[in-house]
């Protein structure tokens, strides 16, 4: 979910996104309920806010920390890709 979140930011370019969990659950392929656990896992961390159907990421740091490395390994190609000659 941590990982999805930030591909949402990287496309976007925004923190904020009208969301709802039931989405979210759907487009990972998940259950909402463990997009619920996970986000109030989170949300109690205060590294993202969940309201009436918006999501907020408030700590992008800590966000990363809870991806897998190869979240941060795709990225850096992906930039490496988009601002080569």
């Amino acid at each position: 979910m941590a990982r999805w979140l930030l591909r949402v930011r990287d496309l976007s370019g925004r923190d904020r996104f009208k969301l709802t969990q039931e989405l979210m659950a759907e487009m990972i392929g998940v259950r909402r309920n463990s997009v619920s656990f996970v986000a109030h896992a989170l949300q109690e961390a205060n590294v993202i806010r969940f309201s009436r159907g918006h999501i907020e990421i408030v700590n992008v740091a800590e966000l990363n920390k809870a991806t897998c490395e190869c979240y941060r390994a795709v990225k850096l190609q992906y930039q490496r890709l988009r601002f080569s000659d």
